[in-house]
């Protein structure tokens, strides 16, 4: 600063009237109590101008400011208050905005001058510069200013972004409010056009209120104005060039935006309320007995496929949702990172932001209540998840369920939440949908600008209780009573366009009649209508990946261990992947470096992959790498993104510390990108269990409540090491419960050659016809050498779902009981069984069931018929007896056996818990079954 021209004291001082004034004397306060407190370019900057306050009020003595014609001088502690005052009302303005129906904003004291010690007569002898920005051009002075101030923040529309850390962000919003762009007076077609999709939203649901009396539908009444909402903000972004918008939402009003902005016909959703009201006919009943069960019209989705008025393609999607609320979030948000990704070309997919807008629709109890928003909202920043900024919307109805806001959160508004992920915030009145219009509006402007997620509260009510039979007065009757006579949306703005001379009561009546005859149209056919299942062959898939050569794997292997010429790997971890140079000519391939191989292959092939979780780019166990870091500058590299003759993208990331929303985001992508490989990889496999809900309502049953196929593969390391509970069990018990229809396979395999084999089948199944794979993957045999294969076990074969070792029929006729097993238990049995003499396991013969589900019937009819004097079969499992395979193999295998064998269980009793937490009781456990599994004890 020492270089530059003296700058004039008032006018440097100047330039810092408005909003950050305040700011401005609170550090020199801080100064003057230790200048050490402030940065030293401040430090530098007080010490040569002085006192901020004492300048401006110089400066306004100096000039004799006149607002009356008298020129008064005013102090610098005035100019400080006045300053603290103008701040308040930018960042409080909302707390007084009249954004609630039902509760009039109350007088709130960060509002008042006099809370600021600042009276009428301070205000208008100080100039309108010092309340800065749009509205102090346009002032006479301070007083005015403020006023013009307070008819921007504290009228129809709240608005909170001072919390916002990018400055540019704050200063873009602080223009686009105060000078008020988005206030522009609705044409009169706009204005009709508005009135005619909240007539169309009433009598819609007044429509289905009457003649499906009693049927849940969780309308939208109350908070009318989130449907035109919705609809401006999908026609904006595609008149933007946007071609897929993809919204989420859970039941509220649901029924009304699947009508009028998915322009589903009206006699279809009228044919889905038909059910409970006469038995099933023939056809339901067949199709169900097939394995479809559909789901009620408040949970399905829909896809809109038209062309806009440029010519474009576009879509509008809503997506399937479960009762379990939120838990859409990630899956919309998913499908939107899908949509905006060409994976076509070798490398790093590439993203357009612009390719794909989504629209989350939240309730006001779930926002704050449920986990799984907070966990989407921190999607917002991360590369591998970041979509390009999301619009969310509350439908507010100030109660869930039967519960108060204040038994819900613990914050004033149930948006508070966003402001701690950095996003702005509108509140705006359900009752007056201009200003809903407006807020959209912005809301997009902003998204657009900065490609970050904007939050609307959209406030209102709710008409009825949470469903239509219920009665919300027991348990909110004042609310309800004010409810009962308070005027629809409908008849508020009717009201105000005549009164405005936009429309008349003629014109009402006849938009009115049109609709009217419009539902009672479509009423007339829905008896015609049936909605067929949109699944009918549950069979089990059977496609098999085609073989791979030795030279393709030589090939990949090198390129796998290839890297730029500056770049450095860690030489540890150098030395590691050097051993995998020479093992497909002359040694084992272990699990990691297999897994490798296969991903390389499937690009080869043309399919893209996307593997995401906790610790995936390096593996929690430290065996994975695919991702290598420079020593010297930390520079990444991803070898399987140049791989030669890759025809697809390959991508890994690691995954935020959640599993319900990464599991909902990966099974998101999945379904909007079918033809691509994606994996989830859990940290732990027991750590899958806080992804619960996603397990059961979209993996397991998704194909056959709505037809949607997924091909989403889930890595989970299980496995009994001695490490307690929630380093053991994957739970395959919860997905073998889950399991049924050949909706999902779940395997437990031992060798990484079968790993190989499997991902590659999985690749080869993918497409509209797909099924989740669960895999239960292994911790201590990663780098075993009993789980590790030569390249010839992937040069030749396919993924064997029973691994039998066949052996000669004389010894095969000594065979009198049958060890079956699943995982490493397994491994663990076979390097038993070596330790020991022949002759004492003669009696024994052993196979691992590497494919769970579907159950390898036939395979395990074979192994079983090969023994002809067995008299038992043991299943062994590490696993609980109340936990793991047994209670889902019991009956199969004892469907399965001959004539006069027996079935028998070996393994861990019953337990609550799942795994010893001392590696001294775990090994002695351990061996325990092992040598009962050996005994020679058979009656």
């Amino acid at each position: 600063m020492e270089n530059e021209q003296p700058v004039p004291l008032q006018s440097f001082w100047q330039q810092f009237f408005g909003p950050n004034f305040g700011y401005l004397l609170e550090l020199y306060e801080e100064y003057k109590r230790d200048p050490n407190a402030v940065s030293a370019e401040t430090r530098e900057m007080f010490n040569r101008y002085g006192d901020p306050g004492q300048a401006v009020a110089t400066s306004l003595e100096t000039r004799k400011v006149h607002t009356t014609g008298v020129g008064v001088g005013v102090s610098p502690d005035v100019v400080a208050r006045v300053a603290e005052y103008v701040r308040s009302i930018r960042t409080y303005g909302h707390l007084a905005a009249d954004t609630d129906p039902m509760f009039p904003a109350e007088s709130s004291p960060e509002l008042e001058p006099s809370t600021y010690g600042i009276i009428e007569s301070d205000l208008s002898q100080l100039p309108a510069t010092i309340v800065g920005g749009p509205v102090a051009g346009q002032a006479r002075d301070a007083r005015a200013a403020v006023e013009a101030l307070k008819a921007v923040y504290c009228r129809d529309l709240g608005y909170e972004f001072a919390h916002l850390a990018n400055r540019q962000e704050r200063e873009w919003l602080t223009e686009q409010v105060e000078t008020r762009r988005f206030h522009t007076q609705f044409s009169v077609e706009e204005q009709k056009q508005l009135y005619r999709q909240l007539a169309q939203a009433d009598m819609f649901e007044r429509f289905m209120h009457r003649r499906f009396a009693g049927q849940k539908r969780f309308s939208v009444e109350g908070l009318d104005a989130l449907v035109p909402m919705v609809d401006a903000l999908a026609t904006l972004a595609v008149d933007a060039g946007c071609p897929n918008v993809i919204v989420g939402m859970a039941h509220r009003g649901r029924l009304n935006i699947l009508a009028h902005v998915l322009k589903k016909p009206y006699e279809r959703i009228f044919a889905e309320f038909h059910t409970g009201n006469e038995l099933a006919s023939d056809e339901e009943l067949a199709e169900y007995e097939r394995g479809w069960g559909g789901d009620v019209k408040y949970h399905q989705g829909w896809t809109r496929v038209f062309t806009d008025a440029s010519g474009r393609k576009a879509r509008y999607v809503l997506a399937n949702n479960p009762s379990h609320l939120e838990v859409v979030n990630p899956v919309i948000e998913g499908m939107a990172r899908a949509a905006q990704e060409d994976r076509t070309r070798p490398g790093q997919p590439i993203q357009d932001v612009h390719k794909a807008f989504p629209i989350l629709v939240h309730g006001d109890a779930a926002f704050p209540g449920e986990g799984v928003v907070a966990e989407t909202l921190n999607f917002s920043q991360i590369p591998g998840y970041y979509t390009g900024g999301t619009v969310h919307i509350i439908a507010n109805n100030h109660v869930g369920f039967t519960a108060d806001p204040d038994q819900g959160r613990s914050t004033r508004y149930a948006s508070d939440i966003a402001k701690g992920y950095d996003m702005p915030v509108v509140h705006v009145s359900a009752d007056n949908p201009e200003a809903c219009i407006r807020a959209i509006r912005l809301a997009f402007a902003f998204r657009e600008t900065f490609h970050k997620d904007v939050v609307i509260d959209l406030v209102g009510y709710r008409r009825w209780g949470h469903n239509e039979s219920d009665d919300p007065s027991m348990t909110q009757p004042v609310l309800y009573t004010k409810v009962a006579s308070h005027p629809t949306v409908k008849e508020l703005y009717a009201t105000e366009l005549q009164s405005r001379g936009a429309i008349d009561a003629g014109e009402i009546a006849r938009i009115d009649q049109e609709i009217d005859e419009q539902l009672m149209e479509a009423y007339k056919k829905y008896p015609e209508v049936h909605v067929t299942a949109k699944v009918e062959d549950f069979s089990e898939q059977t496609e098999e990946a085609p073989p791979v050569s030795i030279d393709d794997l030589r090939e990949i292997n090198r390129s796998l261990l290839d890297t730029p010429p500056n770049f450095t790997v860690y030489p540890k971890l150098r030395r590691i992947l050097e051993r995998r140079r020479d093992a497909v000519d002359n040694g084992d391939i272990d699990w990691a470096h297999a897994e490798a191989l296969a991903f390389g292959s499937i690009l080869r092939e043309g399919t893209p992959i996307r593997l995401t979780g906790q610790d995936s780019e390096r593996g929690t166990f430290g065996q994975r790498h695919l991702v290598l870091h420079d020593v010297n500058n930390g520079h990444k590299y991803m070898p399987l993104q140049h791989l030669p003759g890759a025809q697809a993208s390959f991508v890994v990331y690691n995954s935020p510390l959640s599993e319900t929303s990464v599991i909902g985001f990966e099974y998101g992508y999945n379904i909007e990108a079918p033809e691509t490989l994606v994996l989830w990889e859990a940290q732990f496999g027991d750590f899958a269990n806080v992804g619960q809900p996603m397990f059961d309502q979209f993996l397991a049953a998704a194909r056959s409540k709505w037809g949607e196929a997924s091909g989403l593969v889930l890595l989970l390391p299980h496995g009994f090491e001695g490490q307690a509970s929630e380093h053991s069990s994957a739970r395959v018990e919860r997905f073998l419960q889950l399991a049924a229809r050949n909706n999902i396979v779940v395997a437990n395999v031992t060798t990484s050659a079968q790993y190989f084999h499997l991902l590659r089948r999985q690749a080869a199944r993918l497409g509209a016809d797909a099924r989740p794979l669960v895999v239960m993957t292994p911790k201590s045999l990663l780098r075993s050498a009993a789980a590790a294969s030569k390249a010839a076990d992937f040069c030749e074969g396919r993924f064997q779902p029973v691994l039998h070792k066949a052996i000669p029929k004389t010894a095969a006729k000594k065979v009198r009981r049958l060890v079956l097993s699943s995982g490493k238990v397994g491994v663990e049995l076979t390097a038993e069984i070596g330790k020991r003499d022949a002759s004492e396991t003669a009696h024994i013969a052993t196979a691992r069931v590497e494919q769970l589900y579907p159950l390898p019937t036939l395979q395990l009819q074979e192994v079983l018929v090969a023994y002809e004097n067995l008299k038992e079969v043991v299943w062994l499992q590490e696993e609980p007896q109340n936990q793991g395979p047994w209670a889902y193999m019991r009956p199969h295998l004892q469907d399965l056996l001959p004539q006069g064998v027996r079935l028998r269980y070996i393994g861990r009793p019953e337990q609550g818990f799942v795994a010893e937490s001392s590696p001294d009781v775990h090994n002695r456990v351990q061996a325990e079954i092992l040598q009962a599994a050996l005994a020679n004890d058979i009656n």
